[in-house]
């Protein structure tokens, strides 16, 4: 079968080729050169024809991204992780309500979209399990004021609720529209493009798009119904844009033009709270202060990381000008806290000793599946070692060997990785719990407070810094790749194609 399949994808590509003609561009139609018009430009993305191109049943990754080109959202991130309004004209946080105003755009059919619509979107996208569900876990209601406006009642205030509202919407009724074969067909939309009614495998310009003119006078749609023929797609160039978390570490091998994309993920390390040296502020912040997190993102993330400098990640708008974590290691620091903890000689081989002898000495615990993971334990073990702490770089064999040792307090710091939903809520980091011995700190107070109204963001800040609770090491990329036929583009985090 596989080599059946493989066939297969070498004829598919092939007719592809075939088709550009000689000297050309696979991704331009060559007009006729004595008409006059105007060659048509187009691109080529993955997409799966076995999966739905409904944003909320898609199942995979790739139709999942196609899917942000037929269906616009409320808002949509930039690469600050500011909103930027699409649908929305206008949105208001008064408490726990949240108030939007819709723009005056039309859907492909022609008919005016409305909060139904928003609604209607909403429920799909609750109901199903998809990516879009845990932004939803703080709505307590959402209602229709009039045609143009929708309201969001939360159960709790959050200041940045509107980074959520990034779900794309549809027409109110079309999510179970079929065809004539009663199969299920996509919603109506009113994203930059539709799907060709000629050509299932096409998608071309809507040309009734309220925001702006196409770049492409159409996508070819290349079928990669799983991740080999996705892989052999890309390395016979028959696409022109691909996207990767870099969860596993693996870099797509397409030529073209590389592009970070920031993501929510912050790595860093867990302290064991039974710990008796690692419960004091003055150990956890002198940690933080031996590492190079610039060494580790350049060596262990090979640069499709940022260091961090706070909680947050660095290069949100909110906070980069009020975290100040350094991204060198400043020993300096290092012996002023150790001392503070009465930490003033050194045995034989460098490293710091109590009164009784004793070694400053921790394990540190990596997913050995994880190879970034394995790199960054080894560099940090280095890094400590310079500054006079040992670390014994423990090894998981599996995520799940990992999650258990973690659970069963089995190590005394730990690397481990958080997403941060798009407001950057710290609640389910330090308020229930995912890190333990946080819940009574003095940052999770001001966390509290911080959701209460009753401090500001730069009062949370100042206290992850101050108590290192867990210790920041960097923030984690995507890679974005596109092909030399296409020009710069931009890229969000709610949308890969942000710029077709």
């Amino acid at each position: 079968m596989k080599k059946i399949r493989l066939i297969s994808i070498i004829l598919l590509c092939a007719i592809i080729f075939s088709s550009c003609g000689s000297g050309e561009s696979p991704n331009q139609t060559p007009s006729d050169t004595n008409s006059g018009e105007r060659e048509e430009i187009g691109i080529a993305l993955p997409f799966s024809s076995t999966d739905s191109l409904n944003p909320y049943i898609a199942v995979t990754k790739v139709n999942q991204e196609l899917s942000m080109l037929l269906y616009d959202p409320l808002i949509k991130l930039d690469d600050t992780f500011s909103p930027v309004y699409y649908l929305a004209d206008e949105i208001s946080i008064d408490k726990q309500r949240v108030t939007v105003t819709l723009k005056a755009v039309r859907f492909t059919d022609n008919t005016l979209l409305t909060a139904d619509d928003v609604k209607y979107s909403f429920n799909q996208a609750k109901k199903t399990d998809n990516k879009y569900k845990p932004q939803f876990d703080n709505i307590k209601t959402c209602s229709i004021f009039d045609q143009k406006t929708i309201i969001f009642d939360l159960y709790k205030y959050d200041p940045y609720f509107v980074n959520l509202l990034d779900f794309p919407i549809f027409k109110n009724g079309t999510a179970e529209t079929k065809d004539s074969n009663d199969r299920t067909i996509p919603p109506i939309g009113c994203g930059r493009y539709v799907i060709d009614s000629e050509n299932s495998f096409r998608l071309i310009p809507n040309k009734s798009y309220y925001n702006g003119k196409a770049k492409f006078d159409y996508i070819s749609l290349i079928d990669t119904p799983d991740n080999e023929s996705l892989s052999h797609m890309v390395e016979v160039n028959a696409i022109d844009m691909i996207y990767s978390e870099f969860s596993d570490n693996t870099i797509p091998k397409m030529n073209g033009t590389q592009k970070s994309i920031p993501l929510t993920n912050i790595v860093y390390l867990g302290m064991n709270p039974n710990n008796p040296l690692l419960s004091k502020t003055e150990m956890r912040v002198a940690i933080s202060a031996a590492l190079s997190r610039a060494e580790i993102v350049k060596s262990a993330y090979f640069s499709f990381a940022s260091a961090a400098t706070g909680i947050f990640p660095a290069n949100w708008k909110e906070a980069n000008e009020l975290q100040h974590i350094s991204s060198e290691q400043n020993i300096k620091q290092v012996v002023a806290y150790l001392e503070q903890l009465g930490y003033n000689s050194k045995d034989t081989d460098g490293y710091y000793v109590a009164q009784t002898g004793e070694r400053i000495t921790f394990s540190l615990l990596y997913n050995k599946e994880n190879i970034s993971r394995k790199l960054a334990a080894e560099l940090i073990a280095q890094q400590l070692k310079q500054v006079g702490i040992e670390i014994i770089v423990t090894e998981a064999e599996s995520f799940k060997d990992y999650n258990e040792m973690i659970k069963n307090n089995d190590y005394d710091i730990y690397i481990g990785e958080i997403k941060l939903n798009k407001n950057m809520d710290l609640r389910d980091v330090f308020l229930k719990n995912v890190i333990s011995g946080t819940s009574e700190t003095y940052t999770s107070e001001m966390i509290s407070a911080f959701y209460e109204n009753n401090a500001d963001i730069s009062t949370v800040i100042s206290a992850c810094a101050s108590e290192m609770p867990i210790i920041p090491i960097c923030n984690r990329k995507g890679v974005f790749i596109y092909s030399n036929a296409v020009e710069d583009v931009n890229i969000s985090i709610s949308d890969i194609y942000t710029d077709i």
